[in-house]
């Protein structure tokens, strides 16, 4: 029972497991569905497959021929998160990609892996972009010091930028929601309450979308800078 404004937020055990890993299932649930088994037809399969290809076109089109092998990787971290956000939108639902422990699981160790990457193929290179090319003797080390800090800014913005945007959309929505009802005994200003909320909804569905989009497309943009 959510008891208060950030209730939807704490997340409770269910059989022993917490709610962060049923809701990850259950959002994930709907792509078993979308293989082609002998229960479906082909019908499922071709649109699966068109879906999928059109996404890493949208997400790999600017990329470089040597992200290949990272296209499947990323294509699975696109599917889960807007599994997750769309799943987080129903009532009652529990948003896993609202929590900065669950973004920064996925956002530190894909950061790591990309830069860890860039400096194993081409060490010197990676750190000739600490010191900017004609930067002054004497403000070297100023600018190795600014640009370690925004390399290790990048994960930090990358898991906070997901979570809070989520946070933020579902904080409105329940918001809104507990206007309409409160104002159930003045009908105008309810439904005025309930048009707004059903525009901030379909709102949302787009936010779940595009954030989705967002983080793995600069998970891929960091794996072009380390390339």
């Amino acid at each position: 029972m959510i008891t208060s404004l950030f209730g939807q937020f704490s997340p409770d055990i269910v059989a022993f497991l917490p709610l962060q890993i049923v809701s990850s299932i259950l959002a994930l649930s709907w792509l078993l569905f979308l293989f082609p088994t002998n229960f479906f037809s082909g019908r499922a399969s071709y649109i699966w497959n068109a879906i999928r290809l059109n996404v890493v076109k949208i997400i790999f089109q600017n990329s470089k021929n040597a992200a290949a092998p990272w296209v499947a990787t990323l294509t699975i971290v696109f599917f889960t998160i807007i599994s997750i956000n769309l799943m987080g939108l129903f009532p009652y639902a529990f948003s896993i990609t609202s929590h900065a422990s669950f973004t920064y699981s996925l956002a530190i160790p894909l950061w790591m892996s990309v830069n860890v990457l860039g400096f194993f193929l081409a060490f010197n290179s990676r750190l000739s972009h600490l010191v900017p090319q004609g930067t002054p003797p004497f403000l070297i080390p100023i600018m190795v010091l600014i640009e370690t800090l925004s390399l290790i800014a990048q994960p930090i913005a990358l898991g906070l930028r997901l979570a809070a945007n989520l946070t933020a959309g579902h904080l409105l929505i329940f918001l809104l929601s507990t206007a309409t009802w409160i104002l159930a005994s003045s009908p105008l200003l309810s439904l005025l309450t309930l048009i707004i909320l059903g525009l901030l909804f379909i709102l949302e569905v787009g936010v779940a979308c595009i954030q989705a989009y967002v983080f793995t497309s600069l998970v891929n943009f960091y794996l072009d800078q380390n390339l």
